[in-house]
Formats: C-alpha cells, sequence, structure tokens
C-alpha cells in the first residue's frame, strides 16, 4: 500500500491529484493526517477520495488498537479541545476578548495534551504497527520537517523496514533568491530534506536552491506540479463545492482580488496596511482579500479590515469571479495567468524576488500610486496589460512541466511513486 499522509490545506491541494491518479488505476491507496487540529470531515476533496473509496482517517484514531483506554481518554482530550477551538475561531473573528485572548489559550491546552500523548504513546512501535499493518511499499510526506507531529518516527521505522519515504510538493516554489523566510537557513533546509530517501520538486528553480543548502542532488526529482497540471484542473472544477453567486450582470465596477502571503516571506506589513487602506477608497473598484490559507499567527492583520475578508472562498472561485488578481508572493497567479486574467504583483510589499517577475510573466508594481494608476486604466480596459502572453506562457510551462513542453505530470508522478515501491532507482 502506498501511504500518503496529510497535515494541512496546501498538501492536501497538491496531493489529491496523485491519490486520484493512483486510485483510477487501481493502485492501493490510503491517506492518514497527522495534525491533530485539521478538520478531515470538513474537506471537499477528501470527500471526493473517499467516495472514490480511498482510505481517508486520522492515524491517532485508526491505529490504536494496542494503547489501552488511559491514551483514549487523552486523544479524547485533545481532539476535543482542539475542535473547541475550532469552533471559538470560526465563530468569534472580530476584535473581541474572546477572539483574542481564549482562542489561542484554548489551542495552547489542546496542543499540550497532544505533545503529552505523542510523547507517551506514539513512539516507534505504534509507528511499525502501522507500516506493518498496511504492507506499505511508499511514505509519502509533503515537505514538512521531521520534528512535526510524528514524521520522525515513521521516518526512523520506514529506514528499519527498508521502506522508502519520499518528500513532495505541498506548495510551488516561485523564488528566485536565497532564505525566503525570516526564520530560515541553509543549514535546516540541507537537514530537513537530507532525511527522505528521495524529494520531488516541480520545476528546476528548488532544486538549485536545495543543492546549494547542501541536499544531495541525486535525491532530487522534477516531476511538474499536479495542482496545476491541466488534468486535474480540470477535475478540481468539477468537485469544487462553489458558494458564490453567478454574476452575469455586465458592470463598471471592476472586481479585484487580493491574494496575500505570510509575514514570515518577509512582508512588509506596514505597506501592506496602508495598501488595504488606500485600495478600500477607490471608487468603481470592488477589492476582497483572501488571507493565504496558513494565516496562523498573521491573524491580527485582518482584524477590523477595511476590505471584505474572504477567506471562506475558495482561491479558484475568486479567480473565477475576478477582473483583476493581485498577488505577492501566492502560487495562484497560476490560476489566474491561465484563465488570462490580468495580474498585478506588488513588489514593493516584501523583500524577496519572484520568477515571474523575472519571466516578465505580470506586471511589476512598485508602489501603491502605480497600483492605483493600473486599477483605473484597467476599469477602462480589461485587457490592457504590459506584459506579453509568450512570457506567461514561458514562464507557465517551466513552473507547471518543469520546463517541458509535454508532459504527462500525474502518470510521471504515479510512475515514480511506483517504481520506488518496486525498490527500482527512478530516472532522472
Amino acid at each position: 500500500m502506498y501511504l500518503f499522509f496529510i497535515r494541512a490545506f496546501n498538501d492536501i491541494d497538491h496531493f489529491t491529484p496523485i491519490i486520484w491518479k493512483m486510485s483510477q488505476n487501481n493502485y492501493s491507496v490510503a491517506v492518514y493526517c497527522i495534525n491533530p487540529e485539521y478538520d478531515i470531515h470538513n474537506d471537499f476533496r477528501l470527500d471526493f477520495l473517499r467516495e472514490m473509496g480511498v482510505t481517508v482517517g486520522s492515524i491517532y484514531n485508526d491505529f490504536d488498537q494496542s494503547l489501552g483506554i488511559f491514551h483514549r481518554i487523552m486523544r479524547f482530550s485533545y481532539q476535543k479541545t482542539f475542535a473547541f477551538q475550532r469552533y471559538v475561531g470560526v465563530n468569534n473573528q472580530d476584535n473581541s476578548l474572546m477572539s483574542n485572548y481564549l482562542h489561542p489559550f484554548i489551542q495552547f491546552i489542546a496542543m499540550r495534551l497532544y505533545l503529552l500523548t505523542r510523547r507517551k504513546y506514539y513512539g516507534l512501535c505504534w509507528a511499525r504497527n502501522i507500516l506493518e499493518c498496511t504492507g506499505a511499499q511508499v511514505l509519502c510526506f509533503d515537505w514538512v520537517r521531521p520534528e512535526r507531529y510524528v514524521v520522525d518516527v515513521l521516518l526512523k521505522v520506514a529506514r528499519e523496514l527498508s521502506i522508502l519515504t519520499l518528500a513532495l510538493p505541498h506548495g510551488v516554489y516561485l523564488y528566485t533568491n536565497e532564505l525566503v523566510k525570516k526564520d530560515l537557513t541553509e543549514d535546516r533546509v540541507r537537514q530537513k530534506y537530507n532525511c527522505y530517501d528521495y524529494v520531488v520538486v516541480q520545476n528546476k528553480l528548488f532544486k538549485k536552491v536545495m543543492v546549494n543548502s547542501g541536499v544531495k542532488e541525486e535525491k532530487i526529482f522534477i516531476l511538474g506540479s499536479t495542482r496545476y497540471c491541466n488534468e486535474w484542473m480540470a477535475q478540481y472544477k468539477k468537485i469544487l463545492r462553489r458558494v458564490m453567486k453567478p454574476d452575469n450582470k455586465t458592470s463598471s465596477i471592476l472586481k479585484v482580488v487580493f491574494m496575500t502571503t505570510r509575514t514570515r516571506y518577509k512582508i512588509n506589513v506596514a505597506r501592506t496596511t496602508q495598501t488595504f487602506d488606500m485600495l478600500s477608497k477607490l471608487d468603481g473598484i470592488k477589492v476582497l482579500v483572501k488571507p493565504h490559507t496558513r494565516t496562523g499567527k498573521d491573524v491580527g492583520m485582518y482584524k477590523n479590515l477595511p476590505l471584505s475578508n474572504v477567506s471562506d472562498i475558495s482561491s479558484v472561485e475568486l479567480c473565477e469571479w475576478a477582473d483583476v488578481m493581485l498577488v505577492v508572493g501566492s502560487s495562484i497567479i497560476i490560476e489566474a495567468l491561465k484563465l488570462n486574467k490580468p495580474v498585478l504583483y506588488l513588489k514593493y510589499l516584501h523583500e524577496n524576488v519572484m520568477e515571474y517577475e523575472e519571466f516578465g510573466a505580470c506586471w511589476t508594481i512598485h508602489d501603491n500610486t502605480e497600483l492605483q494608476e493600473a486599477l483605473l486604466l484597467l476599469k477602462k480596459n480589461k485587457k490592457n496589460v504590459p506584459y506579453a502572453e509568450e512570457d506567461v506562457n514561458r514562464w507557465l510551462a517551466e513552473i507547471i512541466y518543469g520546463g517541458r513542453a509535454e508532459r504527462d505530470v500525474l502518470e510521471d508522478y504515479e510512475t515514480f511513486i511506483v517504481n520506488c515501491g518496486k525498490k527500482e532507482r527512478p530516472e532522472q
């Protein structure tokens, strides 16, 4: 059996196409959540896989046969506390006392209960039981650090049992400069990825970053982007749960969506806040803000926002609705460009350098004045962009297909994983 370990919205987005493809071709696959906070029963992609007959569950619930009654009490405690935390977070998103203090306190208690339970029960014997019971052939993780959740014990047991471990993409790497996060170092990159037998990236850009950090080149494979290949994008639109009402009316209002990036990616928070304020004052332009799906500690940045926060709406649906997309470091730019939507890249809001900027595949904006002027021009003519379609297509081929003109991305991932299960050396 091929095991996929999930933990958050993003890796599910990039894993689901692979699991869908392998299940269609009658390979035995199973999905287990290793993040006790994630609600696996309220995710349309996981529901889609269940309907196909794929096993989808919590690793803590599905493998507890020999852990005893006290473990079940502990597990019940942290799971119910995490559920209460989600309830508080969803129902109190304002700047109230409960939102500011109770929510983080509940999260702290839930995490302490989980860590205590993990330390006592989720060790090597537990992990060995999982791999032996499932007949695991390959373990597929996202680009997760080994110290997170129960990744380290699964990796250790996999080595003991000679089961190969893979690190697959949980996002699209878009940066051309090094050390793009405030807390990132080359040592952390090297230690993180060298723990896996093989690491998969979508294109040569991230492979170069890894090699420069000391990750062994022979273990890195370029296979393209599962999330944005044509085969999956067509299927994704069929299973997407839509919440926005169709807007068939011709309107003089310019519809804009701002897809934000987490502040740890060297974002200038003060300038971003100023941009929110400026956008809220533009006449004839409606702006929605979609915070990054892993906003986490940045949540305070979106309180008392002068624009509509649409964190509960799919990015795909927002791309379809919008006339214009604003981005900093979000991979949703790929979706927007494939839909031929104008994309404005707000370069002045961070310190990193983006690959789409270097390819000339977007409209690069350097300050609020330029942004305002660009939006007013697009209000008059939505096709009035200063970048060429051929540059967009050249970058999309690089970022989605690893630089190849033609590639069956999902078949390449399937072949790679299956060959690893057969202990065959994958071809570079």
